[in-house]
């Protein structure tokens, strides 16, 4: 994936170089300006091995400002293009931004990265248009959608080159292809979204914590689950060890460790426990929800006991399990959990 990656776009403000408050006009007639921190760690890194532009909606400052005042702060010499609104007729998100971005470039939206701290602006914008999106999130504030658009996320400029180079996963419109091409129905997918979206905001508040994984690993994997139900249920395999095939078959092997380890069964087998965060929190939710409805653990198993009651006492077995898992992640971000069920319908409520 990092072969594609031929252009890399920076945002300005608060990306590339500081915004002080205090200061109207064009930055380049500050009294001062200053690269952000870790900036030039991470241009001098990637500049032999990318081509580097800037691209801005700064208001005040055509092209030529822009790098006044890239000189002052000594970051001119990492950025062959440089582009503003004013050149390009548009403002980022709007679609026109990047068509005119990459027409400029003569750059094709899969070779490019739009790296930035405006998640609505840089990345949802930037993922409108085709582009991969990398999220400058230096506060580490929760995502705005529970379903992330961005490729990856840094809260550390430095940490820009690593998280480039560690692109591996399928973006949203990917994982969306996916799901179509083994014909998952609305239903399963109205499921499989829920599914992740609870993966994903379960993930955050770990990371937030403390819990070193993967939120956006969570997400895709949640996402892609049920991937293979379809196709299973037509030719009578199961469709964990079926979609665990299907997603190493596309390069995934992370995401298809996740699909051998989600049905109820796993915990009950030593080879299928979830042991990652990730590997939990998409069983987990699996285990909340009955199609997309959040109902809990004890209703959803014994809606699956009454579905198949030739089952039922390996089911009740699983049980255990699944609550301990709950009360695991329930406990380490300090809730009961009866408060940690209330929050996740609160979230899905939210446009999860």
């Amino acid at each position: 994936m990092t072969a594609m990656m031929r252009v890399l776009i920076f945002d300005w403000g608060d990306t590339v170089m500081r915004v002080f408050p205090g200061y109207a006009g064009p930055m380049a007639d500050w009294p001062e300006v200053a690269a952000a921190p870790g900036v030039e760690v991470a241009l001098t890194a990637l500049a032999p091995h990318h081509l580097l532009a800037l691209a801005t909606n700064a208001a005040d400052s055509g092209a030529a400002l822009v790098r006044v005042a890239l000189q002052r702060a000594g970051l001119a010499r990492y950025f062959a293009l440089v582009f503003t609104a004013r050149e390009l007729g548009a403002r980022k998100p709007e679609p026109a931004f990047f068509e005119a971005l990459l027409r400029e470039m003569d750059c094709a939206a899969d070779e490019a990265v739009m790296i930035g701290d405006d998640y609505a602006a840089d990345v949802a914008g930037a993922k409108a248009a085709g582009l991969r999106g990398v999220w400058f999130n230096p506060a580490g504030a929760a995502c705005p959608d529970s379903h992330p658009l961005y490729d990856a996320v840094v809260t550390e400029l430095a940490d820009l080159p690593a998280a480039l180079a560690a692109i591996r996963l399928p973006d949203l419109a990917e994982s969306s292809a996916l799901l179509a091409q083994y014909d998952v129905s609305s239903n399963l997918l109205a499921h499989c979204r829920a599914v992740a979206a609870i993966a994903f905001r379960l993930a955050e508040h770990l990371q937030a914590v403390g819990e070193i994984l993967d939120p956006l690993l969570a997400h895709r994997g949640g996402l892609l689950h049920d991937v293979a139900k379809p196709a299973a249920k037509r030719m009578g395999q199961a469709h964990d060890e079926l979609a665990a095939t299907l997603l190493r078959a596309h390069h995934f092997p992370e995401l298809a460790d996740i699909a051998t380890r989600h049905t109820v069964w796993a915990v009950a087998t030593e080879a299928r426990q979830p042991v990652t965060w990730e590997q939990k929190l998409v069983y987990y939710a699996d285990r909340l929800l009955e199609e997309d409805r959040l109902v809990g653990v004890k209703a959803r198993m014994a809606g699956m006991i009454e579905r198949h009651p030739e089952q039922a006492e390996v089911l009740r077995s699983c049980l255990p399990a699944a609550l301990a898992m709950e009360a695991n992640i329930a406990g380490r971000l300090g809730m009961s959990s009866a408060a940690l069920i209330e929050w996740l319908r609160a979230e899905l409520a939210g446009g999860g």
